[in-house]
């Protein structure tokens, strides 16, 4: 399974909104000797009230390979509900582009966000991608992630985040063949522009990592 970068995105576009960040993860060894690092940066910005669009690139650096450019990803996010409603949905559809003959991908994903009272909301959202190109596996790669988080006075926000990736529909296999991910994690506004989140992951199931460590600094222009 892949290092975990992604997050618990949500459907709400601001018309106007433009900002990069850069996202960093770390898995550490069983030993405590050979990490995984992944380092991600994108760029998005709002083309209307309902779409955004953002450009993603990552880079690998895992234990005896040195850093590996991992992939060039597009976004384009699509609000389908009005801004004033409880419960809020989009789509968000990728494409996914990779060198060194591996296959790249596309991927249409459904989000939604539900305000439970003042303060609280929850996330969940469910995605699908398939290879495409050289050496692309067959079937569907299917995941769900999920959240419930409270927001505080100044624009902080602390919760809850698990994320599902349970393979492709051509080899599900067993809840341990699968990774299944929970942690906290909490945001931080500096200032009016920057922004910093944490969150640790802890593993569920044997394919998962035991520990997923992601720092992530965010900058609004």
């Amino acid at each position: 399974m892949a290092q975990t970068t992604g997050g618990v995105f949500g459907p709400v576009v601001n018309e106007g909104h433009r900002s990069a960040q850069y996202r960093f993860g770390l898995v550490p060894d069983s030993n405590g000797s050979d990490d995984s690092i992944a380092h991600r940066l994108h760029y998005q910005k709002a083309i209307n009230r309902s779409t955004i669009g953002r450009i993603v690139a990552q880079a690998n650096d895992r234990p005896g390979g040195g850093l590996d450019f991992d992939y060039l990803q597009g976004q384009l996010f699509w609000q389908v509900t009005p801004d004033e409603r409880t419960w809020q949905s989009g789509f968000r559809f990728d494409a996914r582009w990779r060198d060194d003959n591996r296959p790249g991908q596309l991927g249409a994903n459904w989000t939604n966000q539900i305000k439970l009272s003042d303060g609280w909301s929850t996330r969940f959202l469910v995605m699908s991608a398939v290879d495409v190109g050289e050496d692309a596996k067959d079937g569907i790669y299917l995941q769900t992630r999920a959240n419930i988080a409270r927001k505080f006075a100044g624009g902080a926000q602390a919760g809850v985040e698990i994320f599902n990736n349970y393979g492709t529909t051509e080899g599900l296999g067993s809840f341990e063949d699968q990774s299944h991910q929970i942690g906290p994690f909490a945001s931080l506004p500096v200032n009016k522009e920057w922004s910093v989140v944490g969150s640790v992951l802890l593993g569920m199931s044997d394919a998962a990592s035991d520990t997923d460590l992601r720092l992530w600094v965010g900058r609004e222009f």
